[in-house]
């Protein structure tokens, strides 16, 4: 608490009158990470049809995930703290990231998604592109962008009904 007193050029006291612990602290930075990580990857959600929709989404998400910018950082420490996995989190990461819920939903009231629940969608079809941007941003792998467009376009696929049999 003593070094956030001092990058805020105040004294420590004056933190607790805002903030009860640290705990709290982290909860509130979380918190404002999560609304600006929503309000980047979400802008434009509704224009465009299901697959540009989703697509715009990933993208960004993949980009946003390869910068080492403070807020990307500041989202992957908060992520991997034992404080950030409560109620109050899981409610506001859903109501932030309401928008790609409903995409899901969208497109399984469409027939067009699989019947799954909406974060196991998430999960098949989002996650890769964080973890494609971190093994970027780390250095240990690059890719060319049409790469990322044809893991992006399979991420995609990945979540669609087929459209044929398989038999």
């Amino acid at each position: 608490m003593q070094q956030v007193a001092t990058e805020a050029g105040v004294a420590a006291g004056t933190i607790y009158r805002y903030f009860k612990d640290k705990n709290e602290l982290i909860l509130e930075l979380r918190k404002d990470v999560l609304a600006q990580v929503a309000a980047h990857l979400l802008a434009d959600h509704q224009q465009g049809t299901l697959e540009q929709r989703f697509k715009r989404i990933w993208l960004r998400m993949h980009h946003f995930g390869k910068q080492r910018s403070p807020t990307n950082l500041s989202y992957e420490q908060y992520a991997h703290l034992p404080e950030s996995n409560t109620e109050e989190i899981r409610a506001l990461e859903f109501t932030l990231f309401a928008p790609l819920h409903q995409l899901f939903e969208e497109g399984k009231a469409a027939g067009v998604m699989q019947p799954l629940n909406s974060r196991a969608l998430y999960a098949l079809s989002m996650e890769p592109a964080m973890t494609l941007a971190r093994t970027i941003r780390r250095g240990l792998i690059q890719y060319e962008n049409h790469e990322i467009e044809l893991v992006c376009d399979l991420c995609w696929k990945s979540i669609l009904l087929p459209t044929q049999s398989t038999h």
